[in-house]
């Protein structure tokens, strides 16, 4: 939605399933087309209302929705679905307003004083995830959030497509949906949102995947004629162009009856992990702090096609961890990858931070790292087979200034994995992979203490925890012993190994001028001893916040104007060269 008019709601209400009713509207305005609104409502299980993508506020409509249940809550997907809420507000005070994140940043959402209450990210609200799953697409300058209904298996989205109906449009619009590609019967994305979403790397691409795999029965948007039918094979149509290659919904899933234990698994890269290992069709045993959210995490995995165990664990606790490997054990008769992923660290002056948080980094880094190989090693030995995963970091090859502990404890773990593989060589299906992913957006940030004084900020250059967790499935396909996940890990590598005074030097000098540089912030132990609520999502936010394209797509960017910069020289010196020749010759007659 990009602007609204006067015009008076014409809403009608219709039932789409049990507990799910559309509302459509008269049509606005974008850029010209006239399009075509819908609002859908979803009554959870205690009867509440959520109102996703609100239209025109009307007492009547109100008077009928409430005839459905008590209107809880209001949903603005994505950050241009906002415009009819302060009228719902204003109407409504009490009702609590999630949106997609960046939307509260926005100048005119400031402006017309749209109150929001949460953003969201890659799961539902604890108030919904009984009903509802949340997945979060992102790209650069866009962010929606699609809900599924497990009751009724209905995917719900916004503008990730459109299927405008050619009868219901003048001569002018039909030619603009044509050339956006959003008339129906094969509506998608409109071109300049296909183009973003392009930009959004592995992490866009995943969640299509994801949305496809949901197998839904059918399918409702924002704009235009919804999937009453046939959901799955529809969306998968639609969403062609952003799919995995190769990704037809149909081929053969290579893990199923792969067993895989991942711990960390509540958010950031575990969580990306856990979905990517579900929708190969694997086994999954998700050990993290927080049990609630793992149980949630475990019905996605499910919903995926995937098996899946929530086992609370603390990996500091060494006695939890073997009971972790003993019930994944017992629950799928074996472990085949155990991925060690659990990490945490805390930022700022050695000497500022209470030696409790530097003690807690080594615990969780290093120990549970040890913890989870002295739980899993038996097991693969008596197995004579199994893929140990230990996630490591760039910090395990460089120097991190500021984290002094964090460091320490990654290039102990660096260490630690090099012994064990050596130790293990006589064991040839044994094997033990080190991953050193360079800056990934997670909500590690959120989960770290930080106590430096100042706001912390990753830099432009992020990795995605899907690229993370496609490197963790490749290595089950076939196991290295060292992988960098992005060219900085590797540049670090090199960089430290050929001139390490020169390198420290350059990298603290560059962190002492970014915090001089850095707004002040309170200081924060995060969630380091206790757990907490916070950052349950896939990602940390930061891409979209700094409306960013990930690292990845800027890499093969720079390599792909590169390599024609260097095609283009190339061919200018080719061209010249006969004339020169030419010109001697003519000089010589």
């Amino acid at each position: 939605m990009q602007s609204s008019d006067s015009t008076v709601s014409t809403a009608r209400l219709s039932r789409a399933t049990d507990e799910i009713w559309v509302v459509d509207d008269a049509p606005i305005s974008a850029a010209g087309l006239k399009l075509p609104v819908r609002m859908t409502v979803i009554r959870l299980s205690n009867g509440d209302l959520v109102l996703h993508s609100p239209v025109r506020y009307s007492p009547a409509l109100q008077d009928e929705l409430e005839r459905l249940g008590a209107i809880r809550y209001l949903l603005a997907p994505n950050i241009a679905h906002w415009m009819f809420l302060s009228d719902w507000q204003r109407a409504l005070p009490q009702l609590t307003t999630f949106a997609a994140r960046g939307l509260s940043a926005r100048r005119q959402v400031r402006a017309a004083r749209v109150r929001i209450d949460r953003e969201l990210g890659d799961s539902a609200p604890e108030e919904w995830r009984a009903d509802l799953e949340a997945v979060s697409v992102n790209a650069p300058m866009f962010c929606e959030i699609e809900l599924f209904d497990k009751r009724s298996r209905t995917l719900i989205l916004t503008d990730l497509v459109q299927n405008l109906d050619p009868d219901d449009l003048s001569a002018p619009n039909e030619a603009a949906a044509n050339l956006l590609g959003v008339s129906k019967p094969n509506g998608m994305a409109p071109v300049y949102l296909r183009l973003l979403l392009r930009l959004g790397g592995r992490s866009a691409r995943a969640a299509a995947e994801r949305l496809v795999r949901l197998s839904p029965e059918r399918v409702i948007f924002a704009h235009g004629d919804w999937f009453k039918t046939d959901g799955t094979g529809r969306l998968r149509r639609s969403l062609h162009w952003l799919l995995p290659a190769g990704a037809s919904g149909s081929e053969p899933r290579q893990m199923i009856g792969t067993r895989v234990v991942i711990t960390g698994a509540s958010s950031g890269i575990g969580r990306a992990t856990a979905l990517a290992f579900a929708s190969e069709g694997a086994s999954v045993v998700l050990a993290a702090r927080r049990g609630e959210v793992l149980t949630s995490l475990a019905a996605e995995c499910e919903a995926l096609g995937g098996r899946a165990l929530a086992i609370p664990t603390d990996v500091t606790d060494a006695e939890a961890v073997q009971r972790l490997a003993r019930e994944a054990e017992d629950a799928f008769g074996g472990i085949d990858v155990w991925i060690n992923n659990a990490g945490t660290g805390v930022f700022g002056a050695y000497q500022d931070a209470d030696i409790a948080l530097h003690r807690r980094t080594i615990e969780v880094n290093l120990l549970g790292t040890m913890h989870g190989a002295f739980a899993v090693l038996p097991i693969f030995l008596r197995q004579n087979r199994g893929i140990l995963i230990n996630n490591i970091s760039l910090g395990g090859w460089a120097p991190t200034p500021f984290a002094a502990a964090y460091t320490a404890s990654k290039f102990g773990l660096r260490g630690f994995t090099a012994s064990l593989r050596q130790e293990l060589r006589a064991h040839r299906k044994i094997h033990v992979c080190g991953v050193f992913p360079a800056m990934v957006d997670t909500p590690g940030f959120v989960h770290g203490a930080n106590v430096s004084g100042r706001t912390l900020d990753p830099g432009p250059l992020l990795y995605q925890s899907e690229d993370v967790a496609q490197t963790f499935v490749s290595l089950v396909h076939a196991p290295r012993d060292e992988v960098a996940v992005g060219w900085p890990a590797r540049a670090g590598q090199f960089a430290y190994a050929i001139a390490p005074q020169v390198a420290e030097n350059i990298v603290g000098a560059g962190f002492r001028f970014l915090l001089s540089r850095a707004r002040p912030a309170k200081s924060s132990e995060g969630t380091m001893l206790e757990a907490g609520p916070q950052g349950t999502s896939i990602d940390g936010g930061w891409l979209s916040r700094k409306q960013l394209p990930p690292a990845g797509v800027i890499s093969k960017g720079l390599a792909a104007f590169g390599i024609a910069a260097c095609l283009a020289f190339v061919a200018s010196k080719a061209g010249r060269t006969p004339e020169r020749r030419v010109r001697t010759k003519r000089g010589r007659a």
